[in-house]
């Protein structure tokens, strides 16, 4: 006959695989946990052998395909980062925390169609307009040949940061292509001011000044570009 100081483990024992089989979350939860710790112990390929088994399991748990997709992200995996993200964001799209990374990878595959959606659907869904994101979807939009948009938001980028090289040098790129020598000629000569050694922004100066005509002036910054990278 089974003592009860024997008997009253073993009931509690049973219980507790009960509970553990009718919970199989638990056990998601504790690879998950696994899988976090691990990311952030920089071991990259342990941490994604956790979320994938999540995945494997339970192909709902969201916030494992949000972990897979940060950490390819950070292994420079874009396109694969781009998967995990989609797969996330269809089962939970109020990210625009989520919407905003996915358009930036986007925007560095040069899928820039596919960015601007992004980048617009993470503001539809509360995501704060900051210089970093009017600089995205404004270079976006020159991409896809969307010019209006596009020098709208990166004079709003200036607006918030007005001496921040890249939209300064996004614009006066457009206008000399577009042969609005005027135009590029302001917005090179303001870029030359904040970098005055920026060798590649003295020629496209010079070359907007031969442009417009004043091929003299012109000539003698490139002269001083080709001097300056010497």
């Amino acid at each position: 006959m089974l003592n009860v100081r024997v008997l009253c483990p073993l009931v509690w024992m049973v219980l507790f695989v009960q509970v553990a089989m009718a919970f199989p979350g638990n056990k998601l939860k504790g690879l998950y946990r696994e899988g976090v710790n691990c990311r952030n112990e920089g071991r990259f390929q342990a941490a994604k052998k956790c979320f994938n088994e999540i995945l494997q399991q339970d192909s709902s748990y969201s916030v494992a395909y949000l972990q897979m997709a940060e950490i390819l992200a950070l292994e420079e995996e874009y396109h694969e980062s781009i998967r995990y993200y989609r797969h996330f964001l269809r089962l939970d799209e109020e990210q625009p925390a989520s919407w905003y990374a996915v358009g930036v990878l986007y925007f560095n595959t040069k899928d820039f169609h596919n960015a601007v959606g992004a980048f617009e659907k993470a503001q539809k869904k509360g995501l704060p307009a900051d210089a970093d994101y009017y600089l995205h979807l404004g270079t976006a939009y020159l991409h896809i040949r969307q010019e209006e948009k596009g020098i709208k938001h990166l004079e709003s980028c200036l607006a918030l940061r007005e001496n921040d090289p890249r939209p300064i040098q996004a614009l006066g790129h457009h206008y000399y292509l577009a042969g609005n020598y005027g135009a590029a000629i302001a917005y090179w000569d303001r870029l030359v001011t904040i970098q005055p050694e920026n060798a590649f922004a003295l020629f496209m100066l010079g070359k907007s000044y031969i442009g417009k005509g004043e091929v003299a002036k012109g000539e003698a910054l490139c002269d001083k570009a080709l001097a300056v990278t010497q």
